[in-house]
């Protein structure tokens, strides 16, 4: 067991003790309310009222106790400059954050391995609980945002998972501009967006510059009866856009879907990325999918023209810009053959 793994088990302990007890262990350098990633946080000279997923809500001050339900969304918050704001985290046994927030990824408390409890969290007493997926909202488990909003605590959910889903990188800078403004931290959210899509825009620019056309490409998640890949609505249909990746299931409703050999097949795929999490890693799911009758008289297979990405890379965050440049470097060789 590593050394991480042991600090996140007994830290599913600690959460389980009073607010009192938290904010004592804790003490005043994590969600006291009065100095806050390296500034006095009063409240705002007016209310900063914004709508998240058509959830109007209003704010008098940046919120001092935030509890994370994803992965993503911690890393994010760090990289905006208010993980000191974080006092407890759901998907809190990750053992790759990204370099950059390690170490203050690694000291926030893991609430649980997956989503804490509506208990867990109302004993934190947090102000503000941020969600990066629709399941962290779930009625069924009792964290219904309208229960946590009735119990005095605000919510704000990153928009892949509304309605209207991901239809550009916009939502992406209305999300980060949102949690700038409410955060009272406009100036680091503007500056993380920024940084995402230069990204974004430099290998854009690379690939022009070669006049690379897209590859009809299908996105592997899991599945052997039927494969589950990407629609076109969510942050896996973007990344291919950018990568020049182009998704051969845009018709999926949601984010992820369930669709069928025969679809892939008549679709004959030149590229396929795999996504890399779970028990069946992405060696064993590459070996299925050249053994797999329909799959195996694809272009992909044939030319062994597959790309792995770690499914961490393919959320609403700053690793989106790692999936593009992963997948059309992947895909594009001769267009990054050159220096830079």
């Amino acid at each position: 067991m590593s050394i991480t793994t042991t600090y996140r088990r007994r830290t599913l302990m600690l959460v389980a003790l009073s607010t009192a007890s938290v904010v004592a262990l804790t003490g005043c350098s994590r969600g006291d309310g009065t100095t806050l990633s390296g500034t006095t946080v009063a409240t705002f000279t007016e209310p900063v009222s914004i709508t998240n997923c058509d959830r109007p809500t209003s704010f008098d001050a940046p919120p001092r106790r935030i509890v994370t339900m994803n992965d993503h969304v911690t890393e994010t918050l760090i990289q905006m400059g208010v993980g000191d704001r974080i006092v407890g985290m759901g998907y809190g046994e990750k053992d790759n954050p990204l370099p950059e927030v390690a170490e203050q990824f690694n000291a926030i408390p893991s609430l649980a391995a997956e989503y804490p409890s509506f208990e867990q969290i109302r004993d934190l007493a947090p102000d503000l609980v941020v969600g990066g997926m629709r399941s962290a909202f779930d009625d069924k488990n009792g964290l219904g945002r309208d229960r946590l909003e009735e119990n005095g605590i605000q919510t704000f959910l990153f928009s892949e998972y509304c309605t209207a889903g991901f239809s550009d990188i916009g939502v992406l800078r209305t999300d980060f501009t949102q949690l700038g403004d409410i955060l009272g931290v406009p100036d680091a959210a503007d500056k993380l967006t920024t940084s995402i899509t230069d990204r974004l825009d430099a290998v854009s620019e690379r690939l022009d510059a070669a006049g690379v056309e897209p590859t009809r490409t299908f996105f592997y998640d899991s599945g052997e009866d039927q494969p589950l890949t990407v629609g076109g609505v969510g942050i896996g249909n973007l990344i291919g856009d950018y990568a020049r990746a182009q998704n051969i299931t845009p018709e999926g409703p949601k984010p992820y879907f369930t669709t069928s050999w025969e679809v892939i097949g008549e679709r004959a795929p030149e590229a396929i990325v795999v996504l890399d999490y779970g028990d069946t890693n992405a060696d064993d799911k590459i070996a299925y999918l050249k053994n797999q009758p329909i799959m195996a008289t694809t272009p992909a297979i044939r030319n062994n023209r597959i790309v792995v990405v770690p499914l961490d890379d393919f959320f609403e965050s700053s690793r989106l810009a790692t999936s593009v440049e992963t997948i059309a470097r992947g895909l594009h060789r001769d267009a990054f053959n050159t220096a830079g």
